[in-house]
């Protein structure tokens, strides 16, 4: 089980200020003994506002051990402020290996998700009922043929994410994030593969339907 070693918020710029400003912060991290990294997650803190920016460019690798840091760019335009707060986790260094499961659109899963990609950390990303169903429609090219002889209740069906499969969910409403972030992991060397489980009637628009996206390989891992 993982568990919190660091959680503070950092804050740049300020509404009353005319200048803008951009850095780097640079935040030390020590693994507990007996300990390793597990992942981050960084979200917006009160009183982020105005033109502000801010984004983790080096992280720990996954289950590293001891001494570590994380950057943080951040900047900010005139008479605005970026306030983020960087959590960071470890779990026990002898602990099975679980791989870690993020469900789309739950609270910070945009976050979770890029931080387990920095980390070069396999996890896996997980669609649920509608938004399950909604992916495969848009990702399957034989969804036409399947709905018309009726897919099987816990038949799996196979998806390739590549580039072109992902600049085609960010064309669509309500999965642009989604895409982006697998956009994102290509590019950042991992390899994606998809595989769409119906546990209830697609034809009728169920809530059993799951649709697992994993994430393996970052960086090369």
């Amino acid at each position: 089980m993982s568990k919190i070693i660091y959680n503070k918020t950092k804050s740049h710029g300020n509404n009353a200020n005319i200048l803008s400003g951009a850095g780097v912060d640079k935040i030390k991290i020590k693994i507990p003994s007996g300990q390793k990294f597990s992942h981050f997650s960084i979200t917006p803190a009160s009183g982020h506002s105005g033109v502000a920016t801010f984004n983790v460019i080096k992280a720990p690798r996954a289950n590293a051990t001891g001494n570590q840091e994380i950057h943080v760019m951040w900047t900010y335009g005139p008479f605005s402020k970026c306030r983020y707060k960087l959590k960071v986790y470890s779990k026990v260094a002898n602990a099975p290996t679980v791989k870690p499961v993020v469900i789309f659109g739950d609270r910070n899963w945009y976050s979770l998700a890029t931080g387990y990609i920095k980390s070069r950390q396999p996890f896996t990303l997980r669609l649920q009922g509608p938004d399950a169903q909604k992916l495969f429609n848009v990702l399957n090219p034989m969804n036409n043929a399947i709905l018309s002889r009726g897919i099987v209740v816990n038949e799996v069906v196979a998806v390739s994410i590549t580039v072109a499969v992902c600049v085609t969910i960010v064309a669509v409403s309500g999965l642009g994030v989604l895409g982006a972030v697998l956009l994102y992991g290509i590019h950042q060397g991992c390899e994606i593969d998809g595989e769409f489980e119906n546990g209830g009637n697609v034809t009728t628009g169920g809530l059993g339907q799951v649709f697992n996206i994993e994430l393996m390989k970052c960086g090369g891992n």
